[in-house]
């Protein structure tokens, strides 16, 4: 699963109580809910957004479904993240001037000249009125 998706599913801090809860112990929607405070439907949602991201499975037991983490889908996340850490700390370590690659990059912005197709199918300048 892409990082990207891991991240946004991970942003919501309810998503976040939801994997806590779960660490703990499998439990169906009943007891999460109970356990966050979440309505039926909004816990739901959480869990499918959960589920997209792989990081909850989930698995039936007559009329009752119930809900683990699957943190290994993590492993790439953490990996991505060290390698950004550590490649922070290399720039740090060799004198990149972070505040001055900004400054460059604002500035060479700056002299581009954007261009977007519009509706009869000639492309028009950014900034410029139809």
């Amino acid at each position: 699963m892409a990082i990207q998706t891991t991240l946004a599913a991970l942003a919501d801090p309810a998503r976040r109580e939801i994997l806590q809860l779960l660490r703990r112990r499998v439990m169906n929607a009943g007891e999460l809910a109970e356990a966050t405070g979440l309505s039926a439907s909004r816990l739901s949602y959480h869990l499918r957004k959960l589920r997209e991201a792989e990081l909850v499975t989930d698995s039936r037991e007559g009329t009752t479904i119930w809900y683990e983490p699957n943190l290994t889908v993590l492993d790439d996340t953490i990996v991505w993240l060290k390698e950004l850490q550590r490649d922070g700390a290399i720039s740090r370590a060799s004198g990149y001037d972070v505040k001055s690659a900004e400054t460059r990059r604002s500035v060479s912005a700056t002299r581009r000249v954007a261009v977007e197709p519009v509706a009869s199918g000639k492309a028009k300048k950014q900034g410029e009125r139809s």
